[in-house]
C-alpha cells in the first residue's frame, strides 16, 4: 500500500510504499494508531487484535480500500474495548475474480459468536464512508460499507454514502446541466454498491446515522436490542422500476427480530430517472418489542413517490417538499 501525507516541515506530499505494512505491524504490537491527514492506499485490511486499542484519524486521514474488495479496517472477533474515530473509508475499483463479499469497515466474522462486553464496549465515532464521488472513476464499488458481527458497540455520526454526483474529466461537459455545471450526476450502473449498513450482532446503538443513495436496501438491521438516534436517508436518484419491485427500503429490521428502537427517522425521494414508487420506507416485524418512534418522509424533487412510512401505515409523500407524518 501507497499513503500520500503532508510533510509538517515542507508542507508537500510524501509517499510511503510500505504504508499497510508498517501500520499493520504497530498494531500486531498491540500499539494504537494516529493517522496523519492524507490518502492512505491500502493493499491489505488493517486488522485490530488487542483489546482497547485506538485507531485515530486527523484532518480528515482517509483508507483506500484493497482491491480485493477486503474492508480498509476489519475488528477481530472478540475484540472488545477497540476505539475507531475520525476516518474517512474510501472504495477502490474491485478485480474481477474477488470471491468474497466486498466491505469498507467489518466487525467480528460472519458465523463468529461475539455479542461483546457491555462494560467495555466498541466504539465508531465520526466515520465517513464514500464510494465515488472524490475521484474521476466512475468503476470503483463495493457491495455493503459497515458491516457489524459483534455486538455491544457504539456509533456516533456515521455518514455512509454512495455518490450522487462525481467529478468531471478533462473536457466533459455535465450530464444534468440544470442541476450543476461542477459535476457528472451518478447514472445506474456507476459507483455501485447494494447497502450502507448491516447489523448483524446484539446491543448495537448508534447517535446519528445518515446512509445514501445505496442501490438496494440502505440499512439492514438484524440483531437484537438495536437502537439508532437520528436516522437520515435519500433513495436513490437513478435507480429504475426495479428499486421498487424488489422492494428495496430505506430502513429494514427483519423479521426475525424481537427488540428494536429507532427515532427521528427520516427517508426521503428523489427519483430523478424514472418515476418509481417505494411502498414504504421502513419495515419492521409487528411486535411489542418494536417501536419506531417520529418518521418521516419527504419527496425532495422530480418524479416517483414513497407510498407510505412504516410497514404501510402513513400517508405518501406526493408534494415536493412537504413531510409526510404517522399520526
Amino acid at each position: 500500500g501507497i499513503a500520500t501525507v503532508i510533510d509538517p516541515t515542507t508542507k508537500k506530499e510524501v509517499a510511503n510504499h510500505n504504508v499497510a505494512h508498517e501500520l499493520q505491524a504497530a498494531l500486531d504490537e498491540g500499539k494504537d494508531l494516529v493517522l496523519a491527514p492524507g490518502m492512505f492506499y491500502l493493499d491489505k485490511p488493517l486488522v485490530i487484535k488487542h483489546d482497547n486499542q485506538v485507531v485515530l484519524g486527523l484532518g480528515l486521514a482517509t483508507l483506500v480500500a484493497p482491491s480485493d474488495g477486503s474492508p480498509c479496517v476489519r475488528v477481530a472477533p472478540n475484540t472488545e474495548g477497540v476505539r475507531i474515530a475520525g476516518l474517512m473509508l474510501e472504495a477502490s475499483e474491485i478485480k474481477a475474480d474477488r470471491t468474497a463479499k466486498a466491505t469498507m469497515l467489518e466487525w467480528g466474522e460472519e458465523g463468529v459468536k461475539d455479542g461483546g462486553n457491555p462494560l467495555n464496549p466498541g466504539a465508531l465515532t465520526d466515520i465517513f464512508a464514500r464510494v465515488g464521488g472524490s475521484n474521476l472513476s466512475r468503476d470503483v464499488a463495493t457491495d455493503t460499507m459497515v458491516v457489524l458481527h459483534s455486538g455491544n458497540i457504539y456509533g456516533d455520526n456515521l455518514w455512509l454514502w454512495r455518490a450522487d454526483h462525481v467529478l468531471l474529466r478533462p473536457g466533459e461537459e455535465a450530464n444534468f446541466p440544470k442541476i450543476s455545471y461542477h459535476y457528472r450526476q451518478t447514472i445506474k450502473g456507476e459507483v455501485p454498491v447494494k447497502t450502507g449498513l448491516e447489523v448483524n450482532g446484539d446491543d448495537v446503538t448508534i447517535h446519528g446515522l445518515a446512509v445514501e443513495h445505496t442501490t438496494e436496501h440502505q440499512t439492514v438491521w438484524r440483531g437484537e436490542r438495536g437502537n439508532v438516534q437520528f436516522y437520515q436517508c435519500e433513495l436513490p436518484y437513478d435507480v429504475c422500476h426495479e428499486f421498487s419491485k424488489r422492494k428495496h427500503l430505506g430502513y429494514l429490521v427483519e423479521d426475525h427480530v424481537k427488540e428494536h428502537v429507532a427515532a427521528g427517522v427520516g427517508i426521503y425521494s428523489n427519483f430523478r430517472d424514472h418515476d418509481v414508487h417505494v411502498e414504504m420506507a421502513v419495515q419492521h416485524p409487528e411486535k411489542e418489542g418494536i417501536n419506531i418512534h417520529h418518521p418521516f418522509t419527504v419527496k425532495l424533487d422530480n418524479a416517483g413517490v414513497i407510498r407510505s412510512l412504516v410497514n404501510g401505515a402513513g400517508p405518501a409523500a406526493t408534494e415536493q417538499g412537504i413531510p409526510t407524518r404517522l399520526r
